[in-house]
C-alpha cells in the first residue's frame, strides 16, 4: 500500500505518524514544498519581536527525524502540482532542479494549509512588503525590522495585532490599519483590545482600509488608504487572514465547502473515497451549529490529521466537531473566544439567543496581579443552552477560563448547569466564586 501526503505542517505529519505506527510495512510518503516540516507558524509574531531568538526553535521535528526516527519519507521543496484522480496519481515539480513526474498513490491524504489573504493593491511584490506565509518569511520580516524604525500593520485580526504588539516591543513606531480590531468578539471586547492597543504605542487608525502599496520616494513603503490618505512604513506586514488552499482539490474536480475549503465528511474522506484531506486547507464541523465551518486552528489541524491517519489504515474513527476556542494577547490584554458570538448564533437559527456581559476581579483585589476579567456568555434565553463564550481581561485569568466554558459547551451544559460547576480557588488564582461561573448565574436570573 502507498500512502502520499501533500503537506509536511501539523496534519499532514500527525496522519503520516498514525499510519506508519500502526501499518510499518506500507510506504508513506510525503511531498512538501518549503524545506521544514512541523514547524510552529503562531510563534512567527514573537519570534519576529524578539522574544524567540532563534527560528529553528519553531521547529518540532526535522524532516530528516521523522526518516530516522518514524520511517517516513518527506521529499522537501517538492510541491504537487495536479492531482489525476482517475489515474490515482499526483503530479509532482521537484522545486530544485525545475523537473516534474508522476507518483501513484493508493490513498492520498491533502494537507496543504492556508495562504494568506492578498487585499486588492497589496500584491507581493514591492519591496519592503511581507507576507507571513512560512518561516523564511518571518526571517525576512525580523531582518527588516532589525534595520528599520517604523512599520505599518495592515489587518486588525489575530496575526495583525500580534505582528503589530511585537514589533512595537522591538522598539519600531507601528502604525495599524484596519476597519475594527478582534472583529470576531463581541463589541465589548472589541473596545478593550482597541484600547490596549493604543496604550501599547500603536497608532491604530480605525474604520481604515488598505487599497495600494509602493515604494515610497524617501525609502520604505507607502500604503495607500481608502479615504485617500497615504501612510508610510520602512516595513509593511499584512495580516490580513488566510485562506484554505484548496486550488489542487478543486481542479481535480473535488467538493468545496465553506469558504471554498475542501469538502469533507467526519473521517476526513473527501468527495473521492481514495483522497482525504485534513488541517487548514479542510472544512471542519462546529459542535454546536452542526454544519460545516472553516475554521483553521492548530489543535483541530492536529486531532483531524491523526483522524484521517488513522482512517486511511481502515479504521471509522470520526473526527471531534470544533468550537474554535482560541486565545489572543495584545500587549497587557487576554481576549479569548469559543462556541458562538451573538450574531454567529442568530445567523445559524438561534432565534431566542441572548447575552449576558459581567465584569469580576480575577484575584482576590489584595493579590497582586489582579485584575477585571469582561465576561460574555451567549446562550439561549428559552433553554438556557450554551452556545459562546469570551472574555477579556489578565492574560493569565482569560486563557484557562476559556477553557472551562468551552467544556460546558461540549457538555451541552445550560447556563444554569456551568454556573454549579466546583472551581478552584486560591488567591493566586482566582475568587472564590470565578467570574465565569458568576457571568452564568446572572445569564440564568436573567432568563
Amino acid at each position: 500500500m502507498r500512502i502520499l501526503i501533500v503537506g509536511g505542517d501539523a496534519a499532514g505529519m500527525s496522519a503520516a505518524s498514525q499510519i506508519r505506527r500502526r501499518q510499518p510495512t506500507w510506504t508513506v510518503e510525503v511531498f512538501e514544498m518549503g524545506e521544514r516540516t512541523s514547524y510552529g507558524l503562531c510563534g512567527i509574531p514573537y519570534y519576529v519581536g524578539g522574544l524567540v531568538s532563534n527560528l529553528e526553535n519553531l521547529v518540532v521535528m526535522t524532516p530528516e527525524q521523522f526518516e530516522r526516527d518514524r520511517g517516513i519519507k518527506v521529499h522537501i521543496r517538492h510541491m504537487v502540482t495536479a492531482v489525476n484522480p482517475a489515474r490515482k496519481s499526483v503530479t509532482v515539480k521537484n522545486l530544485a532542479d525545475g523537473q516534474s513526474r508522476d507518483e501513484n498513490y493508493d490513498q492520498l491524504l491533502l494537507a496543504t494549509g492556508a495562504a494568506p489573504l492578498i487585499p486588492a493593491g497589496l500584491e507581493p511584490g514591492v519591496p519592503g512588503l511581507f507576507y507571513i506565509r512560512g518561516l523564511d518569511d518571518a526571517g525576512r520580516i525580523r531582518q527588516a525590522a532589525a534595520h528599520a524604525r517604523t512599520a505599518v500593520v495592515v489587518g486588525g485580526g489575530y496575526i495583525g495585532l500580534e505582528v503589530a504588539e511585537n514589533l512595537a516591543h522591538d522598539g519600531l513606531k507601528v502604525t495599524l490599519i484596519g476597519r475594527r480590531v478582534a472583529n470576531v468578539f463581541e463589541p465589548e471586547l472589541q473596545s478593550l483590545a482597541q484600547a490596549s492597543l493604543v496604550k501599547g504605542g500603536v497608532n491604530y487608525l480605525p474604520g481604515s482600509e488598505a487599497v495600494g502599496a509602493a515604494a515610497h520616494p524617501d525609502g520604505g513603503v507607502a500604503v495607500k488608504l481608502a479615504g485617500g490618505e497615504t501612510v508610510q512604513g520602512d516595513l509593511v506586514v499584512v495580516g490580513a487572514g488566510v485562506r484554505p488552499r484548496s486550488e489542487l482539490a478543486a481542479e481535480a474536480g473535488l467538493a468545496l465547502g465553506e469558504k471554498k475549503a475542501v469538502q469533507v465528511d467526519r473521517l476526513q474522506r473527501t468527495s473521492n473515497p481514495f483522497i482525504f484531506a485534513a488541517g487548514d486547507c479542510a472544512e471542519t464541523h462546529h459542535l454546536v451549529t452542526k454544519k460545516g465551518v472553516y475554521i483553521p486552528l492548530a489543535l483541530p489541524a492536529n486531532r483531524h490529521g491523526k483522524v484521517a491517519g488513522l482512517n486511511i489504515c481502515g479504521q471509522s474513527e470520526k473526527s471531534q466537531p470544533v468550537l474554535g476556542t482560541s486565545a489572543l494577547k495584545v500587549f497587557d490584554l487576554g481576549l479569548a473566544r469559543t462556541g458562538l458570538g451573538l450574531d454567529e448564533a442568530i445567523k445559524a437559527g438561534f432565534r431566542s439567543a441572548v447575552k449576558t456581559v459581567v465584569k469580576q476581579r480575577s484575584k482576590p483585589g489584595y493579590f497582586p496581579g489582579s485584575g477585571e476579567v469582561t465576561v460574555a456568555v451567549i446562550y439561549d434565553k428559552i433553554t438556557g443552552r450554551l452556545l459562546g463564550g469570551q472574555m477579556a481581561g489578565p492574560p493569565d485569568g482569560v486563557g484557562h477560563r476559556i477553557n472551562t466554558l468551552a467544556a460546558a459547551i461540549t457538555g451541552a451544559m445550560t447556563v444554569k448547569e456551568a454556573a454549579a460547576i466546583e472551581t478552584a480557588y486560591a488567591p493566586p488564582f482566582s475568587v472564590v466564586y470565578d467570574p465565569v461561573i458568576i457571568a452564568c448565574e446572572v445569564a440564568e436570573k436573567s432568563r
